[in-house]
């Protein structure tokens, strides 16, 4: 291992050194993403993440923000700043949303998973705040709550985290207008460089449930169509507009209206349970003699 490996590995001096994490007994063993955040042990519990935050960044601001209730439909991940220089971010270290399996699960469980996270950003969005990265690895899931001893994290709750490019808004949905957007994980459309941030992340947000909507129907003959129709309607069609968007629906819309898709095939799912019944009460019996 060269020199330049070995200081990506290493966890910075000033982080080992640091006062409050050493009061609270916080040993870092290593990077998660070099330079910016690094774990403490998975052997030990609680495992925890400590992020560097950047001081020209509103994550700090934000996260502090998000934290009065964590309560859902609240699900940014519980956190805590510590004020130094840089600021820190301590939070649980929960698994990467990969963990779900959604390949032999109903469609109503699937519908519930995308609930999670459409309820999320429409939270955020209340807020007046934008998340402008939203994907997959930016979201993490509590699958196993008993390592992190934290009794904020609620076992099978979806989270989203990295707040880095985010932004607090003055204006709410549907009257801010476009901003220049930040790098992101998402790429936008072909020659578009400005877009209306809450459309921007429920446009984001189309890609990630597609995405996992995918894993779902890897092994099944066709996707289901209300699933498509519906994250369809989430990326919309782009028109460029530089005043508030209008191409696709406010996450407010997106979680209403997935909340009457889940009602609608859960009646459908009783209803084909009924039928299975009375065809299997009904089915002529033969008697042996």
């Amino acid at each position: 291992m060269n020199n330049a490996e070995n200081s990506i590995l290493k966890v910075p001096q000033f982080l080992q050194n640091h006062a409050e994490l050493t009061r609270r007994g916080i040993t870092l063993e290593g990077p998660i993403k070099p330079f910016v955040v690094y774990e403490t042990s998975w052997r030990n519990a609680p495992h925890i993440v400590v992020k560097i935050l950047s001081p020209e960044s509103q994550e700090a601001d934000i996260s502090e923000r998000l934290q009065a209730d964590i309560r859902s439909p609240n699900h940014a991940i519980p956190s805590e700043v510590i004020p130094s220089e840089p600021p820190l971010l301590l939070m649980p270290c929960l698994s990467p949303l990969n963990c779900v399996g959604l390949r032999t699960k109903p469609l109503s469980f699937v519908l519930y998973f995308f609930s999670q996270i459409v309820e999320g950003l429409q939270h955020l969005h209340l807020q007046q705040i934008v998340h402008l990265d939203v994907c997959v690895n930016n979201l993490v899931v509590a699958v196993n709550n008993s390592m992190t001893l934290d009794r904020r994290v609620e076992l099978g709750k979806i989270y989203f985290i990295d707040f880095q490019t985010s932004q607090q808004l003055q204006l709410p949905p549907g009257i801010q207008p476009a901003i220049t957007l930040p790098q992101s994980q998402v790429r936008p459309p072909p020659n578009i460089k400005q877009f209306d941030p809450y459309s921007w992340d429920v446009y984001c947000l189309g890609y990630l449930l597609r995405n996992r909507l995918k894993f779902h129907c890897l092994s099944k003959p066709k996707w289901p169509w209300i699933a498509c129709r519906y994250i369809d309607w989430l990326i919309g069609t782009e028109r460029g507009c530089t005043v508030a968007c209008h191409c696709r629906p406010t996450a407010l819309r997106a979680h209403q209206v997935l909340t009457v898709i889940r009602w609608a095939v859960h009646v459908c799912d009783v209803l084909g349970k009924i039928v299975t019944l009375r065809k299997t009460l009904l089915a002529p019996r033969i008697v042996s003699i």
